[in-house]
């Protein structure tokens, strides 16, 4: 493969998926926690209404907290935000690289071994993404802490 196939068919490839990716993580993240927030922030309001004469609003307030429940397991068991912040590091880290090799800047000022150390930097993020993923993925807590989102230094 090529410096060109490889940088075309391969990197801004992988650049476009992580941003798509981190852009569409961060939507549903922002909107499931700000629906949650507007659930419940309108709890107490229609609790605080006379009974008496808005007898529907017993059923709003278990609508509202049911819905609040939902968004929350969603939220907590998709991730979006450990994910989103995962895949826009991911495209960064890549983008940089990329700009890196193509500039000709430290490491990539060798020559022909330069290349081969770009392909070999670009996977290794690449890879400590997907193993990234793999945690975020399988913990059944909170999330990663911020130290667990860490990506592998590119070799020098």
């Amino acid at each position: 493969m090529t410096e060109e196939e490889y940088l075309t068919e391969r990197v801004d490839n992988q650049i476009v998926w992580y941003s798509k990716k981190s852009k569409t993580n961060k939507i549903y993240h922002l909107w499931s926690n700000a629906l949650i927030i507007v659930f419940a922030a309108l709890i107490p309001f229609f609790a605080a209404l006379n009974e008496e004469t808005l007898v529907w609003a017993k059923y709003l307030i278990a609508l509202l907290g049911l819905l609040t429940a939902i968004f929350t397991g969603i939220s907590a068991l998709y991730k979006f935000q450990e994910k989103w912040m995962t895949y826009r590091i991911t495209g960064e880290s890549l983008k940089r690289e990329r700009i890196l090799f193509l500039t000709g800047t430290h490491p990539y000022d060798g020559g022909a071994a330069s290349f081969n150390q770009f392909v070999n930097n670009a996977e290794n993020i690449m890879n400590t993404e997907n193993a990234v993923w793999t945690q975020i993925i399988s913990k059944k807590d909170e999330g990663p802490k911020a130290e667990d989102t860490t990506l592998v230094e590119p070799q020098t």
